[in-house]
């Protein structure tokens, strides 16, 4: 065997799906941090993105609590709405158990304010009818004792506080599938976080993806606008090497990062649309350049032409 035959990957083969992703269309990311990570890059290339409303989640019942108060605001604002009572002090500040710990603020009223106005402007976004992407981190779940209500984050309460329990394909596929059903003109896109949540143990860590991946199959075979993309084979299988991981050896590196979010993108976006893609990744690397001698002549000229080229790609995304 020479080594012009050999093969040092695993490439991951993506089925292709009919409908695809415009930049007509808005893309919600809900779930964990790797959500983050691709509607970031999203947005950086001037999608009509929206990430995470109440902060990273990581669970499906945490989700699926997200996008019923979306869902339901739109219904009845009032109802929906958070309030003093869900409002728990911790960490020097003041959230709730329904977020993330980046929601934390220094008094009740501001994390009320705050969280009301992302509940209204997000759910608002939810209402069109375009994409949402889900990225689901782990079936483990922490159920406060006392409400009975599956938290987003224990923000560092006492530990005897809740119960942690694993759920299983039935209740992932159980806690998602109203949503999916309830709008089949919206397009969902499933994903499994290739970050690995070594807390639990890697063998937990293990049993626990594979509840999700089973969950969310049973989501992609019922429904014809579920779809699948493969992150946590991709970084497993194609990208099978430590120097593909960050410091902590369980997040992706960067490098890992942009290269499953290209193959996220020529699985969802429109083949009419990637001109406007390449031309948003010339303008978002100008953006990102950094000026050495600010107030300069050469200075001055570049940003004339990052400004005069972002103008440019907008106006070509607004009229496309």
């Amino acid at each position: 065997m020479t080594g012009f035959s050999m093969k040092f990957t695993t490439p991951v083969e993506i089925l292709p799906i009919e409908r695809r992703l415009t930049y007509k269309d808005s893309i919600l990311f809900i779930g964990s941090c790797f959500a983050e990570e691709m509607g970031r890059r999203c947005m950086d290339r001037h999608f009509d993105a929206m990430v995470n409303p109440f902060g990273v989640l990581f669970n499906p019942c945490s989700v699926s609590d997200c996008l019923g108060l979306l869902e339901g605001y739109g219904i009845n604002a009032e109802q929906c709405s958070f309030i003093a009572e869900d409002v728990i002090e911790t960490c020097g500040g003041y959230v709730s158990l329904h977020h993330h710990g980046s929601f934390c603020r220094p008094t009740p009223e501001e994390f009320l304010e705050n969280a009301n106005a992302e509940l209204a402007r997000s759910s608002e976004f939810y209402y069109r009818e375009g994409w949402v992407v889900v990225t689901l981190g782990t079936s483990f779940i922490y159920t406060d004792k006392e409400s009975g209500m599956v938290v987003a984050n224990c923000h560092k309460l006492p530990a005897d506080r809740f119960e942690r329990t694993m759920i299983d394909a039935d209740q992932v596929y159980g806690a998602l599938s109203q949503y999916v059903a309830a709008r089949p003109g919206r397009q969902w896109v499933f994903t499994v976080s290739p970050v690995r949540h070594l807390a639990d143990g890697l063998h937990a860590n293990q049993l626990s993806k594979a509840e999700l991946l089973m969950g969310v199959q049973r989501l992609v075979d019922r429904y014809p606008n579920a779809h699948y993309f493969p992150a946590y084979e991709i970084m497993l299988d194609e990208l099978r090497d430590y120097r593909f991981y960050a410091d902590d050896m369980m997040h992706p590196s960067q490098t890992a990062a942009d290269y499953i979010f290209g193959r996220f993108m020529d699985f969802i976006l429109s083949d009419s649309d990637r001109p406007l893609l390449e031309e948003a990744e010339k303008v978002h690397g100008m953006m990102q350049h950094r000026i050495l001698n600010p107030g300069s002549r050469q200075a001055e000229r570049f940003e004339a032409q990052r400004q005069a080229a972002l103008e440019t790609l907008l106006s070509k995304i607004k009229n496309n």
